[in-house]
């Protein structure tokens, strides 16, 4: 059975396509910012994750969650660089994955936020709580 999407009521469901509720601004991060520089990005867009950036493209991703886990080791966040925290085995997923098979690449991978593309193009990020609001929409 197709994919039932009703655009011109927004309708998402768990069967369509994931870039239908990725975020396509994302927000990037050098991978030579210092923590205090990645924490202001994610306080300013109000965001949970942000993927870090080299030379060559997409590094990692690095989330509230690694920031929380830099600050259990009591060092200083002005002299730790973004490479020192992020997530270098970054979870994907392809644009055309359905909202539920991403939620169960989130939840096997215990990741909250996921970019949508592959690791040299990234067209956007999929967050759990977009995730959650389609698989728990009444219908």
């Amino acid at each position: 059975m197709p994919a039932v999407n009703d655009a011109a009521t927004g309708h998402v469901t768990p069967s369509d396509p994931v870039r239908l509720i990725m975020n396509s601004t994302v927000a990037t991060v050098d991978v030579g910012c210092s923590m205090l520089e990645v924490v202001a990005e994610l306080v300013a867009d109000e965001i949970g994750a942000v993927l870090v950036t080299g030379e060559h493209g997409p590094l990692g991703v690095l989330s509230e969650r690694d920031v929380v886990t830099a600050l259990t080791t009591a060092r200083d966040l002005a002299e730790v660089q973004a490479e020192d925290v992020m997530s270098t085995e970054v979870v994907w997923a392809d644009p055309a994955d359905s909202v539920r098979a991403v939620g169960i690449l989130m939840r096997d991978a215990g990741v909250r936020h996921i970019p949508v593309g592959n690791d040299r193009e990234v067209l956007g990020v999929v967050a759990m709580r977009d995730v959650l609001s389609v698989l728990l929409a009444e219908n």
